[in-house]
């Protein structure tokens, strides 16, 4: 994908892996790009703003999880810019103690921003087509004993995702959609991680999980979401791990679709 003169919005980009990304848009060229976040880092915006001058960075603070302020938000989002081309949906939290909340910011706020972002980009509704790019997890893919409310709003993630990413719905839309599935990145979500877990007596075990895992950079996870932006293959699913995208083969398990 040439980034040149595209408009791009990025949720959760006030820190960890959604900055990254707005930057990497940035640095090869978008032309304008949208940062929503319930969160402020109003110093790394300063920095992103004086790093790219002739560009457009628009700051909204929302919560995705808000549907209502979600729909406003890309309203807004649409009058400034004149249209979007490219979505990338990072927002989300670790929280397995706060079941609701975590459904609602990781599952539901996906759901929300791409939906909304739907009206605008959809060619039938007199859009540019573009791509959506979703972010899940590994633990999405492969379960993880100590984050079972966590894990289960990733592996939604990737199915809501696939569903939209047919063939059909491009032909119409224009839209085409991505999962990707980061393993162990370095960001605040392990910040005080077993406070937040369902299990504490698993505490211990826990640490030890996480010391044994590989972990990457944000920098890393966002320049591999940029190189899969240039794949544009409708409906893939990657995992990154250690700064390399790996395309994943899913298999059809259920054979009692209506026939063709």
């Amino acid at each position: 994908m040439a980034y040149r003169g595209k408009n791009a919005v990025v949720t959760g980009g006030a820190g960890g892996i959604g900055l990254q990304v707005a930057r990497q848009l940035l640095s090869n060229g978008a032309a304008k790009v949208a940062i929503i976040d319930l969160q402020d880092n109003l110093e790394e915006f300063v920095k992103l703003r004086a790093a790219h001058p002739t560009q457009s960075v628009m700051i909204i603070k929302m919560d995705v999880a808000n549907r209502k302020g979600i729909e406003a938000t890309y309203e807004e989002i649409v009058k400034t810019f004149g249209s979007i081309d490219i979505v990338v949906n990072v927002a989300g939290i670790f929280n397995d103690k706060d079941v609701q909340r975590t459904l609602l910011v990781n599952l539901g706020g996906i759901m929300n921003s791409t939906l909304s972002a739907l009206q605008y980009m959809n060619k039938e509704n007199g859009g540019n087509g573009g791509l959506i790019v979703n972010m899940s997890s590994v633990v999405g893919l492969d379960p993880m004993f100590i984050i079972p409310v966590y894990g289960a709003t990733k592996a939604g993630i990737i199915n809501f995702t696939r569903c939209l990413g047919n063939d059909q719905f491009y032909q119409r839309s224009g839209i085409k959609f991505v999962t990707v599935c980061p393993g162990a990145t370095m960001t605040d979500m392990f910040t005080n991680f077993t406070e937040k877990i369902i299990f504490p007596e698993t505490s211990d075990e826990t640490y030890k999980i996480l010391d044994r895992l590989n972990k990457q950079s944000a920098t890393d996870v966002a320049r591999c979401i940029l190189s899969v932006l240039d794949k544009e293959k409708n409906g893939a699913v990657y995992v990154i791990e250690g700064k390399r995208v790996f395309p994943l083969e899913l298999k059809q398990q259920w054979t009692g679709k209506e026939h063709a």
